[in-house]
């Protein structure tokens, strides 16, 4: 079973998207923020990381950026509602420093579902 890790400082996000997963058949595993993220990394070694962009302690970009600072296979969905800090462009930022899919919030179960089949898949 594909080990999925979640990566959202917002708990509604977190249950909503394992909810989600589960029901596909996934294991998921969630932190709330990139630094409990790349705790669990080490741990539960998962076959997929979505994470949030903006959060607190280490936001999104930095913890793409660490984890692709030592692992270049494992998939990263990033996901962004934009937050308060004007028009930069987050999930253009993530795709450049190594997230896989962009999903911005709100969105659809089936984008995320069909992102998440898409990634396991290759």
């Amino acid at each position: 079973m594909p080990r999925i890790l979640i990566i959202d400082d917002d708990q509604a996000v977190r249950f909503t998207i394992q909810a989600i997963l589960q029901r596909e058949g996934y294991e998921v595993v969630c932190a709330s923020d990139g630094d409990q993220g790349l705790r669990a990394l080490e741990r539960v070694n998962p076959h997929l990381i979505i994470t949030d962009i903006i959060m607190p302690n280490k936001e999104g970009l930095a913890t793409i950026m660490e984890i692709r600072a030592h692992d270049t296979k494992t998939p990263i969905i990033a996901m962004s509602g934009g937050g308060r800090t004007g028009n930069m462009d987050f999930l253009k930022m993530a795709e450049t420093i190594g997230a896989n899919e962009v999903l911005p919030k709100p969105f659809e179960r089936d984008h995320l579902t069909a992102a998440v089949r898409r990634l396991l898949a290759d």
